[in-house]
């Protein structure tokens, strides 16, 4: 179950990435990098929704039972995922560079900021970890149920036609 939430996970994020990175032209004439003080609310909800979302649907619609334990396993693999190892990364990136440092998780940060705006700025880290895990949390939960709701009402059809 670990493994397929990392591939998830992964797939999903990459997938945000693109829709959040094209969409947010469309609705803002400013660019992203010139507008933190929105564009870290509008990446931060996107991907908190959208990576968790349709996961939780898949997940629970492969498993079929206790959406509160899958919700917990999964969306704690996220956040080791994105918050944790992803920071990781992005510090092993900017070692290269003496503009970012070695401090980890600040040149991490500094690195993710150059295209996801919620790592810029301690507030913004700060907010899309409590907030966004928050949202992750509640997106998850709904596409569980979403996904039950959905097998419930193919069972109901499949009892009628039989």
């Amino acid at each position: 179950m670990t493994f397929l939430s990392c591939w998830l996970f992964g797939g999903f994020y990459l997938l945000t990435f693109m829709i959040t990175a094209t969409s947010y032209g469309l609705l803002s004439g400013v660019p992203a990098d010139m507008s933190r003080e929105v564009s870290w609310i509008y990446y931060g909800v996107l991907f908190s929704v959208l990576s968790y979302l349709p996961m939780g649907g898949l997940l629970f619609s492969y498993v079929r039972r206790r959406p509160l334990i899958l919700m917990l396993h999964a969306v704690g693999i996220g956040f080791l995922l994105e918050k944790v190892v992803f920071v990781y990364l992005g510090t092993l990136l900017g070692t290269g560079y003496p503009w970012y440092g070695r401090d980890y998780p600040r040149s991490g940060y500094a690195v993710l900021c150059e295209e996801l705006p919620m790592y810029c700025g301690a507030n913004y880290v700060w907010s899309y970890y409590v907030w966004g895990t928050a949202a992750a949390l509640a997106s998850f939960y709904w596409g569980t149920r979403i996904a039950g709701a959905a097998i419930a009402k193919s069972k109901k059809k499949e009892r009628e036609e039989s």
